[in-house]
């Protein structure tokens, strides 16, 4: 009964480890990084949006590349774990 759990444990924590094309770790780190530059420069664009120092068709521009460089890092981070 005992062999029997410790198999499954072991079975579980093979199953979690993390595989991909390029080493997961690594592509999270950096995913993370360039998400939260994008992050933080869009916020800067919409509060000198705000204060009126840039041109609101700026910050439509600033948001809408946020979105794509966001969903583009999550789909690959995804990918490379899934089918690496």
């Amino acid at each position: 009964m005992q062999m029997e759990k410790e198999k499954s444990v072991e079975a579980v924590r093979i199953k979690r480890e993390l595989k991909g094309v390029v080493e997961p770790k690594l592509v999270r780190i950096i995913s993370f990084t360039v998400i939260t530059i994008s992050l933080v420069a869009c916020t800067v664009l919409c509060i000198l949006a705000i204060w009126q120092f840039t041109e609101s068709d700026a910050v439509w521009r600033a948001v809408a590349t946020f979105i794509v460089v966001s969903v583009a890092t999550g789909i690959f981070t995804f990918v490379n774990e899934k089918l690496g």
